[in-house]
């Protein structure tokens, strides 16, 4: 029996859910037919795909290696349609943008709203997660563009990536916790030794950018809590539980109504990139090329709205993918 595209299809499906069950379901097919297209296509490749377990199925490692095939298969036949038009004709397509949780609280709407307003038929899907996450998803097919924090956490095989901004990283508690700011409101960073702080776990990372401050600095933290959500990191900071440490856009709101004071770090800075991050070894959609180009120029207008504390990179060109 010939390889069908489908049984890649249902594959992708079933390496996704860990169950032929729940693979079933979404895909509207019977379980058993399920189980026999995979048979056949394990058959046909002559490799095991799947063990199964009494929580589901596991990838093997053939398995692992078909599923990043299978889904630049699937992806470059999606795009056929696509590329057989006139060049000039309507902009059409899904495009997946992953987002960690604190671009996609800023970003999402404006970009969706904007999209909407040029490519009417270009539909946003976003996808929010841990940057760790996106990036592993972009690698694999998953979504189809990224903004990233940092180089290091955008940084991968087969991903290309254009810084758009950078922005501060800043000190903030209740008045009562804060201590007292040099001119312009700074605290140098050595004097973090003393605070209790709130931050995100070891994995994270803006707790790596920290941690290697401390180690530049030769200093030592004192971390009362590790909570990888930004929320939740305002919210003890909010009873007065500690010292957070966050980019400057995400407590402006409650700096403003006074239930924070911030300090600017400095001896050193402590800064953040962000990217625009895409595949650069699989085709790119013409969806994708437009919904990039909007998500740089959305940011930029974040920017110079003042919705976004952060400096713009020198680039005022908006990075040509294909």
């Amino acid at each position: 029996m010939p390889l069908e595209l489908r049984q890649l299809r249902y594959f992708i499906a079933t390496a996704e859910d860990l169950s032929f069950s729940r693979a079933a379901r979404r895909l509207r097919l019977a379980q058993p037919a399920l189980s026999q297209q995979i048979k056949h296509l394990e058959e046909e490749l002559e490799a095991r795909l799947f063990t199964r377990n009494s929580r589901g199925v596991q990838l093997t490692a053939a398995g692992e290696r078909l599923l990043a095939q299978a889904r630049a298969i699937v992806e470059q036949v999606a795009l056929l349609p696509a590329a057989v038009k006139d060049d000039d004709s309507e902009v059409h397509g899904e495009v997946r943008i992953g987002l960690p949780g604190t671009v996609s609280e800023v970003l999402a709407v404006p970009l969706i709203t904007a999209c909407r307003a040029r490519h009417p038929h270009v539909r946003i899907k976003v996808v929010e997660a841990m940057s760790g996450y996106i990036r592993d998803w972009l690698i694999g097919g998953g979504i189809d563009l990224a903004v990233l924090y940092s180089s290091a956490e955008a940084a991968a095989d087969g991903l290309a990536m254009h810084q758009v901004l950078t922005e501060e990283v800043c000190l903030f508690a209740v008045p009562a916790l804060i201590p007292p700011g040099g001119p312009g409101g700074t605290l140098p960073f050595a004097a973090l030794s003393a605070l209790q702080l709130i931050l995100p776990g070891r994995a994270h990372g803006l707790r790596e950018l920290v941690e290697r401050a401390a180690d530049g600095a030769g200093i030592s933290l004192s971390v009362a809590f590790e909570i990888d959500s930004y929320g939740q990191i305002k919210e003890l900071a909010a009873q007065g539980l500690g010292c957070g440490l966050l980019p400057r856009r995400t407590v402006q709101r409650e700096a403003a109504g006074g239930q924070f004071d911030v300090r600017q770090i400095v001896d050193p800075v402590l800064k953040r990139k962000i990217f625009l991050v895409w595949p650069d070894r699989r085709p790119v959609a013409r969806a994708t090329a437009a919904v990039s180009t909007l998500a740089w120029e959305t940011l930029r207008a974040l920017v110079a709205s003042g919705r976004w504390s952060a400096t713009l990179s020198e680039s005022e060109a908006a990075p040509a993918i294909r």
